[in-house]
Parts: C-alpha cells; sequence; structure tokens
C-alpha cells in the first residue's frame, strides 16, 4: 500500500486515491486509545471503526467462562474490524487496546457505505487485508497448538515490538497471558527465564527487549511466517 493522500499514518488510509480519501476524511475523528480499552465485545453490534494510528490492538476469541486467546493484532496496517467490510453487523470477537494507541474513528455504517461505494482497487486491497487477518488467525490455533511457552512469548514480544515500532512497551502478566492463551505462572516462569538469560529486562510490567536476535532464535517459525506475510500486506 502506497501513500498517496492521506497524512495519517494508517496504511488503509494512505492506500487511498486522493479522491477517495476527500470522500473518507469527514467521517474521521481522530481519538486516543489507553491500554485496556474494550473497543467491541462477541454478539454486539459495533457502532464505530477504527483505523489505527499508532500503538497495537489484540484481537481475543473468548470462552464463556472467560479464558481467552489471542486471535490477532492491529497495528497501522489495519482497522477495528474486518467483520464490517464483510457485512456483519455484530463482532465475532472482544477487541481490546493491548498498548496505548492512537485511531481515526468512523462510524460503521457510513465505513461499510463507502467502502461498498469505493474503487475495485481499494476493495481489493480491504480484501488482501482481511486475508492477512485469517492468516493470523490460523498461525495462532498452530502455533498454540504445537509450540512452548517460551517460544510463543518470543513470538508475541517480537510482533508487539514490530507493531508499536519500540523495543520498549508496557504489558502486564494478567495481558500476557489472555493474549497467549496460558496461566499466568507459566507467563512469570517463562519471562523469567528470558530476563535471566539478558534478552529482555520485564519490571512491573515494562518490557524492554536487549538482544533480539536472541529472541529470534528463540521464537516459533510462526513469527517469521507473520512477518513475511505482514511485509506482503505493506507492499500490496
Amino acid at each position: 500500500m502506497k501513500s498517496t493522500a492521506s497524512p495519517f499514518q494508517n496504511l488503509v488510509l494512505a492506500s487511498l486515491s486522493r479522491e477517495a480519501y476527500l470522500r473518507f476524511s469527514p467521517h474521521l475523528e481522530m481519538v486516543s486509545l489507553r491500554a485496556g480499552d474494550v473497543l467491541s465485545e462477541p454478539g454486539l453490534i459495533a457502532d464505530n471503526a477504527y483505523f489505527v494510528n499508532s500503538g497495537m490492538i489484540s484481537v481475543l476469541a473468548v470462552l464463556r467462562d472467560g479464558d481467552s486467546l489471542e486471535v490477532g493484532i492491529i497495528g497501522r496496517e489495519g482497522l477495528v474490524d474486518i467483520n464490517m467490510l464483510l457485512g456483519c453487523r455484530t463482532s465475532l470477537n472482544r477487541v481490546i487496546v493491548q498498548v496505548d494507541a492512537t485511531a481515526l474513528r468512523i462510524k460503521s455504517s457510513v465505513l461499510v457505505r463507502l467502502y461498498n461505494d469505493s474503487s475495485a482497487q481499494f476493495r481489493a486491497s480491504g480484501q488482501r487485508y482481511i486475508q492477512y487477518r485469517i492468516s493470523q488467525i490460523s498461525q495462532s490455533a498452530i502455533c498454540s497448538h504445537a509450540h512452548g511457552i517460551e517460544e510463543r512469548l518470543a513470538r508475541w514480544l517480537l510482533m508487539t515490538a514490530d507493531t508499536v515500532n519500540s523495543e520498549r512497551f508496557d504489558l502486564t502478566h494478567e495481558f500476557l497471558s489472555q493474549m497467549l492463551g496460558a496461566r499466568r505462572s507459566s507467563v512469570s516462569i517463562a519471562a523469567g527465564v528470558l530476563s535471566e538469560a539478558g534478552i529482555i529486562t520485564y519490571r512491573r510490567g515494562h518490557i524492554q527487549i536487549l538482544k533480539r536476535r536472541s529472541l529470534e532464535e528463540l521464537a516459533c517459525e510462526c513469527y517469521t511466517i507473520l512477518k513475511d506475510e505482514h511485509a506482503a500486506l505493506s507492499r500490496s
């Protein structure tokens, strides 16, 4: 996606032609989002959509007993959430702000109308983004089944760093356990192993990656697969 008209960092908006952007821009409102903010819940109608401009949003599959697993992350390459582009009124997942973010908010009904009336080129970009999100979901499923907690934690920390474009970010043990679908104690042990090895520092929810190469060597293959898919999305 190549920037044409949008002054924002969101790559979906940046892919719009000047004419298309001028149709979207009157309906966009810049908002600040704090970690922990819930943007949608399963089964509820989402009134707003969000083109992410910075920070990171997590998409969670949630069970009735409260257990959850992250099945996707959204950074400046995308929007919350793809079900709107598929014609679904209700949300399929819980969508929560993982790292403080900014976003361009738009009414869901307006987004659907503008998207359906947009050029074939922009709809193709939207479909490519949907494909990327489906890839995230499928990779999350096999990753949770096949890889250990340390590999998955390393993969997740790298993806977070890539999304927020920083080696430092704030994440609690509780959030990490939700994202990885693991017990909080297991996440604490895995984070402790990485910390003792000097790969990261993790104090009071503040994480810093010290040895990225070592973290990449430890991460499961899912990181490279999704990174390559993201790179392909950015070029399309």
